[in-house]
C-alpha cells in the first residue's frame, strides 16, 4: 500500500512485493490467490519493460513463479510453457550481457535453475531422456561459468536428480557413481561431512545399497545420514523423518518387528508435529506402523490405525475415491487375519462398491476386490456346512450383517 501510495501502481517495487505475496500464497496452498498476484506482477513488469533493448530477469522471475504454481497443480504442459518463457529470456539477457563485453552472473544461474527445474518437470512425465539433457545442460552452465565453491551446491544437487533417473531406469551402478560423485563434490563444497546435502546424498546412496540386497550397508548410510541431519537441523526436524522410514524398512525386511515399529514412530511424530496428525503425508508411515501390529497380532491396534488412515483419506479425498476403497481393503485384510470374516467381508463389499463407481467392473482393482469377496463367502459357507454336519455348531446362523453374493 505504501509503494503504490508513494511510488504509483506501475512500479517495480510495488511489482515486487506482489510476487513476494504471491510466493507466500503459495506456500499456504492459495494457488489461485498466487497466481493472480504473480500475473499482476508480470504485467508491471512488462509495462515498466516496454520500449526497452528487450525483457528483463524481472518478467522471467514472474513467468518462473507462475509456473511453480501450474507444477504444483499438476498441470505439466502449462508449467513448462512458463518455464520455456523464462529460460527464454534468461537467455537472451545473458547473450546482450556478454555482447557488451560482460557477463550476467544471475541470468547464468537463473538459466541453470530453470533447466534443473524443467529437468524435474520432465522426470515426473516419464520422459527421462529430455530430464537427462535438462539436467546436463544446467551442469555444464554452472561448471563453465563458475568455480566449484560457486557451483557445488547446485551442481551436487542435479548430479543427485540424474542418479534418481538412473535409478528409476534400473541402472544402478550408474545411478550410485553419480550420488558418490554428488557426495565427493557436496564434501568439498561444503568443508565436512556433517551438513544437510551431505546427508541427502548418503541417504540416497543407501537407497541403491538397499536395492541391490547389502542392508547392512543400506542400514550404515541411512544412519550416518540420519545422525548428520538430527545434528545440524535438530532433533525435530521432520527431513529425517523419511531416513528413519528406511531404517525401520530395514529392520522390519529383517524381521526385528520392535525396532522397525521404534523407527516409524518417530517417524510419524516428527511428520505428524510438522504437518498436523490429518495430514495425507502421515499415511505411508501410519500403514507401516498398522501392518507390523497385523504381524504381531494385535489387531485391535492394526485396525484403530487402520481406520485412522480411512478417515484422513475421506476428509482429503471424499468417500467416493479410489484411495479411500484402498483403504476399506487394509481393515478388511486385518479382520480376515484375525479371522473375523464378516467383518471381513463388510470392508472388501465397500471397497469393491467404490472401485466399481470410480473405476469401472473391468479394472483390475475391482476384479480383485470382487474376487476376494467371492473368496471370503465361499470360506464363510464351508465353515456354516462343517458346523452344521457335527453337533458342535460354530454358528446357528451367520452373523449379522452378513450376505452371500
Amino acid at each position: 500500500v505504501v509503494y503504490r501510495d508513494t511510488l504509483g501502481r506501475d512500479h517495480p517495487h510495488v511489482a515486487g512485493t506482489m510476487k513476494n505475496i504471491g510466493m507466500v500464497l503459495a506456500e499456504r496452498g492459495e494457488l489461485d490467490a498466487a497466481m493472480e498476484k504473480f500475473t499482476e506482477a508480470l504485467q508491471i513488469y512488462k509495462g515498466v519493460n516496454n520500449g526497452k533493448d528487450g525483457p528483463c530477469c524481472d518478467i522471467a522471475s514472474a513467468l518462473s513463479c507462475m509456473g511453480n504454481v501450474q507444477n504444483r497443480r499438476g498441470e505439466l504442459d502449462e508449467a513448462l510453457k512458463y518455464y520455456n518463457e523464462a529460460l527464454t529470456i534468461y537467455k537472451s539477457v545473458s547473450s546482450r550481457a556478454r555482447e557488451l563485453g560482460g557477463r550476467s552472473r544471475l541470468a547464468l544461474q537463473e538459466v541453470a535453475s530453470t533447466l534443473k527445474i524443467m529437468g524435474m518437470v520432465y522426470t515426473k512425465r516419464g520422459e527421462l531422456d529430455k530430464a537427462m539433457s535438462s539436467f546436463q545442460d544446467a551442469i555444464d552452465i554452472m561448471r563453465q561459468n563458475f568455480s566449484e565453491q560457486g557451483s557445488g551446491a547446485v551442481v551436487t544437487s542435479i548430479l543427485a536428480r540424474i542418479g534418481g533417473i538412473f535409478c528409476k531406469m534400473g541402472k544402478l551402478d550408474e545411478a550410485m557413481s553419480h550420488y558418490q560423485e554428488a557426495y565427493d563434490l557436496a564434501t568439498r563444497t561444503f568443508g565436512t561431512t556433517d551438513h544437510p546435502e551431505v546427508a541427502q546424498v548418503l541417504h540416497y546412496i543407501g537407497g541403491i545399497h538397499q536395492k541391490q540386497g547389502n542392508l547392512e550397508k543400506a542400514k550404515s548410510c541411512y544412519e550416518n545420514a540420519a545422525k548428520i541431519l538430527q545434528s545440524t537441523l535438530g532433533h525435530d526436524d521432520p527431513t529425517v523423518a523419511s531416513t528413519l522410514v528406511c531404517i525401520g524398512g530395514i529392520h522390519y525386511r529383517e524381521k526385528d518387528l520392535d525396532r522397525a515399529l521404534s523407527y516409524y514412530n518417530d517417524a510419524l511424530r516428527l511428520n505428524r508435529a510438522a504437518f498436523g496428525t490429518k495430514h495425507p503425508d502421515v499415511i505411508p508411515i501410519m500403514k507401516s506402523i498398522a501392518a507390523i501390529h497385523t504381524k504381531k497380532e494385535n489387531f485391535d491396534k492394526a485396525i484403530e490405525i487402520s481406520t485412522e488412515v480411512l478417515d484422513i483419506k475421506c476428509a482429503d479425498l471424499g468417500g467416493m475415491h479410489p484411495e479411500v476403497a484402498s483403504a476399506h481393503k487394509s481393515i478388511g485384510n486385518v479382520h480376515y487375519k484375525r479371522g473375523d470374516l464378516a467383518c471381513a467381508e463388510r470392508e472388501y463389499r465397500q471397497a469393491f462398491s467404490i472401485y466399481k463407481q470410480t473405476l469401472g467392473d473391468d479394472h483390475d482393482s475391482t476384479k480383485s476386490a470382487q474376487a476376494i469377496v467371492g473368496q471370503i463367502c465361499k470360506e464363510h459357507l464351508e465353515i456354516r456346512a462343517q458346523a452344521s454336519s457335527s453337533n458342535n455348531v460354530f454358528f446357528k446362523r451367520a452373523p449379522k450383517g452378513y450376505e452371500c453374493l
